[in-house]
This record gives structure tokens, C-alpha cells and sequence, in this order.
């Protein structure tokens, strides 16, 4: 070979060193979990990622779960799944799609029929992304071949940043989120075996508390609501929520505003559910009509902020304080009364809420809504219930419009 070519040869080649040391560094271990597919909603990457929480391909589409469609406060649909018809709807306030999974067939409120489906994934019902934004007019991106995996991209505004940008910009995030993946639900790393001559721990001297089977707690799931006006003391209920990934219902009154707007959109960001609440001063309805009024002025406020609508109801006194009329009215109108399991003085000191807040999980026959109040006790007790719940292995889920409700008069509607 030429002595010429040879030593352009290495030149090139020394050019490329660099290049070829970057892209190692970038990709994925050999190692891997399974592919990776992220999701972005606007400008953000969804974290979190699990086999029950990430797209799928199916045929060439596109699947995500449809809880990617109900985050609030964007994509900021309702989602609701009808057990007996095997029929998943997603609405807001000018649309309605029906995933007809009985009869294989998907169609709008106008008949509108779409190409594809939904389908069952790891316990969770996902649906085509590209069918979902097409109905609601939402711009859908399939962003392949970057490092880390394809990123399937819900625009709900029409703004914000391009593809390209997005893509460089979010890269540290997007390999953050492959390497916590990767830790969740990657290959686990194969242990040696111990050696007689390895050193053994000492055994406990007692063996780990365990709660009592008899304690009215086995199997109990509870549902956290944080019930009044938002406000700075809001801040450090989501900081406590957010360190323990508990999700909660804020009910919020008009006056869910102005400087506290930042709160409920915070709430609303993080995936808590906003609901109304009817609770304070000239709360008691002489007709259906002054309920529906005064739940109209909290719906407006709640929409203004979050662009959400809202559908779960607080009622001053309880849904039994309600007349038949009063509540037929509410239902018709969208909402779903939920109720304390229990009578909770909001303003009492933090160790009475903690003790009252208690005493109404036991006693509850199923399971518990938990009221605390937005104020500086009701934070304190949310803290000393956390580590009680974690400590008991109690379930926190999410209150929302696809949950049965519970109230004192078993409304399920």
C-alpha cells in the first residue's frame, strides 16, 4: 500500500477517536433493559418509566396507556372505563371517544369511526396515540433514532419547542430516565455464592414489627383529600405528597385564585386531581339550582387554572345533606359526590387529626377518605400518616372520576 494513503489513512482515523469516545459514552450498556420508549407531553418528558407506564408499537402504531391522555393539566382528558359494555371513553368538554373493545370499533360522539383501537398491556389499557390527538386535535410526533430510544410526543397546544430541540435539549433528562428504567427492570445482577468463609450477619435479635391481621387495617386502601382554599401551607402538603409519590384530591373553592393560582397548578401538574369543594361561608342551597350555581363558580376558577374540568364534589355536611333532587341535579351535571369516611375538624391540632384520621380507616367497612385541612395541621398529620401508612403497608390511590365513589349514601353514579 501507498507509504501516502497509509499515513492519510491515520489521519482520518485519529479525526474520528473523539467522535467514535462520544458515542460510546452516549449509548446504552450492553446490559440493557428491554427498549426504551419515552413519552413527551408538550415540552416534558414523562418520568416514571414501566412496563405498565411505557409505549408499545403494535402494527406499526403507536400505543401509550390512556392515563398518558388524563394527566392534568395537559393532556387533561376524562378517563373512564365502563367494566360491564368493555368500553374505554376519553372525553373533555367538546369531545367524546369510545374505544368499544366488545365489538372492535372506535367512534366519536358524531359517529365518527377510527382506524384502530385499544388494547390490554401489562394491566393497564393503552391507545393509539395518533387516534387520540386526531380526535381531540392534538399534533402527535413519532421521533425516531436518537441514542436512547424513540420518543412518541403529544402536542396539545400547537407550541412550544420543535422536535430537533426538543431531542438536544432533553437529552440529560432522557438518560436519566433510561437509567432509572434500567435499574427498575433491567437484567438483575447476578449474585455470587456465599462461601463458608464469607462472613454471615448476625440474625436480629427480635424479628421486624409486623401489623396486627386483627386490626381493622388488612387490605385497606386509602384516599387522601386535602380539602380548602389553596395557600402556602399547600406547598408543603405537595412536598410531603411528592416525597412519599402519594397522589391526593385537593377540593378547592372559588377563591382558588389570583397569588394561590401558582398552588393549584402545581397540584394540578403533579398529577393530583382538583376537585370542587362546596365547604364554607354561604354553603347551604335553598334549590338544585344554587348548588349547581355555586359549583359553576368553582368549575370556572378550576378551569381557568389547570384547563381541566372538574368532576369529584365535596359537599358542606355530606351527600346525605342532600335533597334527591339536589343530587340527581349534580350527577346529571357531570359530578361525582365523594364524602369523608368520617366527621374531621380540619382546624384541630395535628396529633387530633392524626388520631380521628385513624380511628375513621379502622372503622371504615371498606375503603377510607381520609379529609385533612390546607393549613400547617393538616400537613403535620399528612407527615405522621405517611410513615404510619408506610409502616402498615396501606395502600394510597388516586381519587379521581374513574374511581367508584365513596360517600355515606352509596351513590355509585
Amino acid at each position: 500500500m501507498n507509504v501516502r494513503k497509509i499515513k492519510g489513512f491515520l489521519l482520518r482515523l485519529a479525526a474520528l477517536l473523539p467522535g467514535l469516545a462520544l458515542l460510546l459514552f452516549c449509548l446504552p450498556p450492553s446490559s440493557a433493559a428491554p427498549d426504551v420508549i419515552f413519552t413527551a407531553v408538550n415540552d416534558t418528558f414523562l418520568r416514571g418509566l414501566s412496563p405498565s407506564s411505557m409505549p408499545t408499537v403494535v402494527g406499526g402504531q403507536a400505543y401509550v396507556p390512556y392515563t398518558t391522555f388524563t394527566a392534568a393539566p395537559n393532556p387533561g382528558l376524562i378517563g373512564k372505563y365502563d367494566g360491564v359494555n368493555n368500553q374505554l371513553v376519553l372525553y373533555n368538554i367538546n369531545r367524546i371517544l369510545t374505544f368499544d373493545m366488545a365489538n372492535a370499533i372506535t367512534r366519536d360522539e358524531q359517529g365518527t369511526v377510527y382506524s384502530a383501537g385499544a388494547i390490554r398491556r401489562n394491566g393497564t389499557y393503552y391507545v393509539p396515540a395518533r387516534v387520540v390527538c386526531e380526535a381531540f386535535g392534538f399534533r402527535y410526533s413519532f421521533i425516531p433514532g436518537n441514542l436512547l430510544g424513540p420518543i412518541v410526543r403529544i402536542n396539545t397546544d400547537g407550541s412550544g419547542l420543535s422536535d430537533d430541540y426538543l431531542v438536544s435539549r432533553g437529552f440529560s433528562v432522557m438518560r436519566t430516565i433510561y437509567d432509572q428504567y434500567q435499574r427498575d427492570y433491567g437484567a438483575p445482577a447476578e449474585e455470587p455464592e456465599p462461601s463458608d468463609s464469607d462472613p454471615q450477619p448476625d440474625p436480629p435479635e427480635t424479628p421486624p414489627e409486623q401489623p396486627d391481621p386483627d386490626d381493622g387495617l388488612a387490605g385497606k386502601v386509602v384516599y387522601l383529600a386535602i380539602v380548602g382554599d389553596v395557600n402556602e401551607h399547600t406547598a408543603r402538603i405537595l412536598d410531603i405528597l411528592d416525597a412519599n409519590r402519594y397522589p391526593a384530591a385537593f377540593f378547592v373553592t372559588p377563591r382558588a385564585q389570583g397569588e394561590n393560582a401558582d398552588y393549584l397548578l402545581r397540584a394540578a401538574a403533579s398529577g393530583h386531581v382538583v376537585g370542587v369543594n362546596l365547604y364554607g361561608e354561604g354553603s347551604s342551597f335553598d334549590s338544585a339550582e344554587q348548588l349547581l350555581a355555586q359549583a359553576q363558580d368553582v368549575q370556572q376558577v378550576i378551569q381557568a387554572v389547570t384547563r381541566t374540568r372538574a368532576r369529584a364534589l365535596m359537599v358542606p355536611g355530606g351527600s346525605a345533606s342532600l335533597t334527591q333532587e339536589q343530587r340527581d341535579a349534580l350527577i346529571q351535571a357531570g359530578y361525582r359526590l365523594w364524602d369523608g369516611s368520617g366527621q374531621t375538624d380540619l382546624w384541630a391540632p395535628a396529633n387530633d387529626i392524626y388520631s380521628a384520621s385513624l380511628s375513621q380507616l379502622r372503622r371504615a367497612p371498606g375503603n377510607a377518605v381520609i379529609c385533612l385541612g390546607n393549613n400547617p395541621a393538616g400537613a403535620q398529620a399528612l407527615s405522621s400518616l405517611a410513615s404510619f401508612f408506610r409502616a402498615h403497608d396501606i395502600e394510597v390511590r388516586l381519587l379521581s372520576e374513574t374511581a367508584t365513589p365513596v360517600n355515606q349514601i352509596q351513590e355509585m353514579r
